[in-house]
């Protein structure tokens, strides 16, 4: 199982999401009579956050007033399952998620717990519209009963730390271990489609995984030359460097691949050792390398509930990100975790991710026309450029209020 969990500004919009959605099921309501309309609910929230205007948030509008949370156990785990088992899996959860002490890593005593139990929120199911994997979306108020503001720092962290202990007391897998999973799958679906086209074409390509269930996103430069490409699995991005072992997927690489597949090429060469004699074998689990692969980090990035980005970036570049990265002292909003999620979302080449990231964190955004990595730069000078414009992206825009 995997969860998600973020503050937005557009609560109203993801309640009405949630509820309204075609083939979705309300699960559990808190506070809430479970006969009224999306937007009565909303309402009701927000005459909840009204009551307590003058003591929450010293007083000014609390902008993001809605915790969203996204909860996604496997399509096995869930097997059989009835809608008192989704309600006992979101009663469950919201205890272990209300009881995680972060108060000594976000070093504020009211990152201690949250208390959404406490607090008006409603729990919806989900089908995944092109995999039918069922799925939990709750939508929480901010202020609980009682006035106080739900805490929302490091509360992406939170929602991964009460996901790992659920799996752990009910054997499920844990994130990362689902992640290079389907990462695997992916990469083998990606093999078979491409032994399937009697000639490689961008074309086919996409539309053989189309076929299998899956989306594909592929970027072209200003002459229509491919240079990037991302499978998309459900609310998952999978860019095409981090699939299989040998990157033999990417845009640089994938006609080889499908010459090699085809009986055209005995050998594939290695690009980083190019005297080396052995044969790099395009396989999704087993590519023979005449070197170590560098340890690469991998991150899943919610920018909000409709957008979800995979990071992949190797050790050393991602340490650079941690030492170069630095919170703006003109922005009291913006923690250390926003600035590096905005700086590892430009060195994936998210630009409007990144964008999106920092003005969420109060920062002023800038213009990125034009910006983007060098031709043969190194990945540890991009890695230093990207911290630096985060740092930029996150400073202080004027007139803002949370």
């Amino acid at each position: 199982m995997i969860a998600k969990a973020a503050t937005i500004s557009h609560g109203g919009n993801a309640v009405r999401y949630s509820v309204n959605k075609d083939k979705s099921e309300i699960v559990k309501v808190n506070f809430l009579p479970d006969d009224i309309s999306a937007e009565a609910m909303y309402q009701r929230m927000a005459l909840k956050q009204k009551e307590f205007a003058s003591t929450i948030n010293k007083g000014r509008p609390l902008k993001r007033n809605v915790i969203r949370m996204e909860i996604s156990p496997t399509k096995e785990e869930s097997a059989g399952w009835t809608l008192d088992d989704w309600v006992r899996l979101a009663n469950e959860y919201i205890q272990v998620f209300d009881s995680i002490d972060l108060s000594k890593k976000a070093k504020r005593a009211s990152a201690k717990s949250t208390n959404v139990k406490n607090s008006q929120y409603v729990v919806v199911l989900h089908h995944d519209a092109k995999s039918g994997i069922l799925h939990l979306h709750i939508d929480v108020n901010r202020v609980d009963m009682n006035g106080t503001v739900n805490d929302d720092h490091l509360i992406a962290e939170r929602a991964m730390s009460a996901a790992y202990i659920i799996n752990e007391r009910r054997g499920w897998e844990q994130p990362k271990d689902i992640y290079e999973k389907r990462r695997l799958e992916i990469a083998d679906t990606c093999i078979d489609v491409l032994r399937s086209l009697p000639e490689f074409s961008w074309a086919g390509y996409a539309a053989g995984l189309k076929e299998q269930g899956y989306g594909i996103h592929i970027q072209e430069d200003d002459n229509g030359n491919v240079h990037g490409y991302s499978v998309l699995s459900g609310n998952s991005v999978y860019k095409s460097s981090i699939l299989g072992k040998g990157r033999h997927l990417m845009p640089s690489k994938i006609k080889a691949t499908w010459a090699w597949l085809h009986g055209e090429q005995k050998t594939l060469a290695n690009p980083n050792a190019e005297q080396e004699k052995r044969t790099a074998i395009p396989s999704s689990d087993k590519v023979q390398a005449s070197h170590s692969a560098p340890v690469v980090k991998h991150y899943d990035i919610s920018t909000d509930e409709y957008h979800h980005y995979h990071v992949a970036i190797p050790e050393e570049a991602d340490e650079i990100i941690r030492k170069e990265c630095s919170v703006p002292e003109d922005n009291p909003f913006a923690t250390i975790e926003d600035v590096q999620k905005t700086a590892l979302l430009l060195f994936a080449e998210y630009i409007d991710g990144a964008t999106s990231m920092a003005v969420s964190s109060g920062g002023g955004g800038s213009d990125m026309s034009g910006w983007g990595k060098d031709k043969g730069e190194d990945e540890r000078d991009w890695a230093r450029r990207c911290a630096h414009m985060a740092n930029s992206l996150c400073k202080r825009r004027k007139g803002l209020h949370r």
